[in-house]
């Protein structure tokens, strides 16, 4: 007999018993005898019965509600953006054909009380599931703790919830998503390396104060001068609070390459490197110095092609956001978490010669997602 032609009903006639007794033992609700529980047990496994979710869902005419937190998709260069596209693709091909929706919610990561807001309201309003992009650790675990203590899902029990773009020590999520910052930041050290002149100093730049995603990618860039008994270089790490502000991008930078140091790379942790890089080449300044940056956002797309920027290390945002709901919603249906909860992106490299067809206008990406389920 095929697997996928077993139905409730053939169950049923081996076992000689009813379809609503089959149905009771595959959806735990009791009322049978332990022996015909056993044996309907012993028919599902010999046969490889798996029940239809979507179906079972269906016929229930359950609905679902989601919601995912994340910075401003006008932030951070637009990598926000990818990061919700990747939502979308998630809910169009997963969730709308259970009848779930998405409320997505974004709060500027400048401005403190307006992630305490978002975080209060979710703390309020109990849903099936929540995705967070942690940008703001410090207020999602005390949030984390609240939503545990205080309040159920909609279905009964704790509401799970899932991470992605970063992880957070002392939270128990569900599904974890993200690149690991520490191999991506040795993997910036290699390729700056490559790509400077031997003699001159490095600096790495962070873009966000206290981020601590960006400051682990920071510390593996420095190990990587450090490990190995590699050739030592000059390094020194500075904290800019925002590149995306003009006029303190003009201050940090005119106070940094106006020092008379002999800077010959540059390391920007995260997708900011098109604001660097424009910077030095409208000023006459970029021959010389490598630039190396995160992230294959169209900005930083196009100041690769133009020879502003040296090199990006991707991470690929559409993916991890698109997979990290795909667990959550997963783990809401099925109750159980996936085998692998957590998985870590792999580091894609792109030059001048491989940036993908339509990346310059934030397109092409859907079509190369992979799945790590």
């Amino acid at each position: 007999m095929e697997t996928e032609r077993i139905t409730v009903k053939e169950i049923a006639r081996l076992a000689g018993v009813s379809i609503g007794t089959v149905d009771r033992v595959l959806h735990d609700r009791g009322g049978v005898s332990a022996e015909t529980k056993e044996r309907i047990d012993e028919i599902i496994a010999s046969l490889g019965y798996e029940p239809n979710i979507l179906a079972r869902h269906l016929s229930l005419n359950k609905t679902y509600t989601f919601r995912a937190l994340l910075p401003r998709i006008d932030q951070d260069s637009g990598y926000w953006a990818l990061c919700l596209e990747g939502l979308r693709l998630a809910e169009r091909d997963f969730l709308a054909p259970y009848r779930a929706r998405l409320r997505v919610d974004e709060f500027d990561r400048y401005d403190r009380s307006s992630c305490s807001r978002l975080l209060d309201d979710v703390v309020a309003e109990p849903c099936d599931g929540l995705l967070f992009a942690p940008a703001m650790p410090e207020d999602l675990l005390p949030a984390l703790e609240r939503l545990s203590a205080r309040g159920e899902s909609r279905s009964g029990g704790p509401v799970p919830y899932a991470f992605f773009d970063s992880e957070v020590e002392g939270a128990s999520p569900v599904a974890s998503i993200a690149q690991d910052p520490l191999r991506g930041g040795r993997l910036a050290g290699r390729l700056l390396s490559l790509l400077s002149r031997p003699e001159g100093l490095l600096v790495a730049l962070s873009a966000h104060a206290g981020d601590r995603h960006i400051a682990k990618r920071i510390e593996g860039f420095e190990s990587y001068f450090s490990e190995g008994g590699r050739r030592p270089r000059a390094i020194e790490a500075y904290e800019c609070r925002d590149l995306e502000h003009p006029e303190e991008r003009e201050g940090f930078l005119s106070g940094l390459f106006g020092s008379g140091r002999d800077i010959a790379g540059v390391l920007v942790a995260n997708s900011s490197g098109h604001l660097v890089g424009d910077w030095l080449a409208d000023r006459g300044l970029k021959d010389g110095r490598a630039v190396v940056s995160w992230d294959l956002v169209p900005a930083n797309a196009r100041a690769l092609g133009e020879g502003r920027l040296d090199c990006l290390v991707s991470q690929r945002p559409m993916e991890q956001a698109r997979e990290a709901l795909l667990r959550l919603f997963k783990f809401v249906l099925e109750g159980a978490p996936a085998a692998e909860p957590s998985a870590a992106i792999p580091l894609d490299v792109y030059f001048r010669e491989n940036i993908p067809v339509g990346a310059e206008a934030g397109e092409g990406f859907g079509s190369r997602e992979r799945s790590y389920r």
